[in-house]
């Protein structure tokens, strides 16, 4: 199977703060960059809407999508964000 790429965007809520949301991302980010089968997991900032921000991901393939979108540290942190 090819590698997959995910952008993943999203609008924080009025009553988030960016500081807020780093706290969570920060550390989704960190865990999901050691998850097996990770190419690439950055998260980005819009320049023109602060709060708009982007997950992109790599993966190699579907299966290691999968388990990553089952672990705790994804499953804590996505609900939070909104």
């Amino acid at each position: 199977m090819d590698m997959i790429r995910l952008n993943a965007f999203f609008t924080l809520k009025d009553e988030v703060s960016v500081a807020e949301l780093k706290k969570i991302t920060d550390e989704l980010v960190a865990k999901s960059r050691e998850d097996e089968g990770n190419k690439g997991y950055d998260l980005f900032q819009s320049t023109t809407d602060p709060k708009v921000m982007m997950f992109c991901e790599s993966w190699e393939n579907q299966d290691v999508l999968d388990r990553h979108s089952a672990a705790e540290h994804f499953t804590y942190a996505v609900p939070r964000i909104g």
